[in-house]
């Protein structure tokens, strides 16, 4: 899936009918996704009402892992919004 690296999940998860996508975004790429602040990951979450976390990894990482939560159409549009400010970084 282009600069946003591998990615997995998108199959509904739990009686909820959540859906779980993750995405491998590489090391240094994170802070388009982050922003200054945390301003562009707060809007990311504000916009599409999904759940977005960033994964701590370790000093030597080259990806970090952002997993997305939600109805199915909240995450997809948090992983098209992630998707956009990889690439265009």
């Amino acid at each position: 899936m282009g600069g946003a690296g591998n990615t997995g999940g998108g199959a509904p998860a739990g009686s909820a009918g959540q859906t779980i996508q993750q995405i491998y975004v590489p090391g240094e790429k994170i802070g388009a996704v982050i922003g200054r602040r945390g301003e562009t990951i707060s809007e990311i979450r504000r916009t599409t009402s999904a759940h977005v976390d960033i994964q701590d990894s370790g000093p030597n990482a080259k990806q970090r892992l952002i997993v997305i939560t939600g109805g199915y159409d909240q995450v997809r549009s948090a992983y098209y919004m992630i998707k956009n400010k990889v690439d265009m970084a």
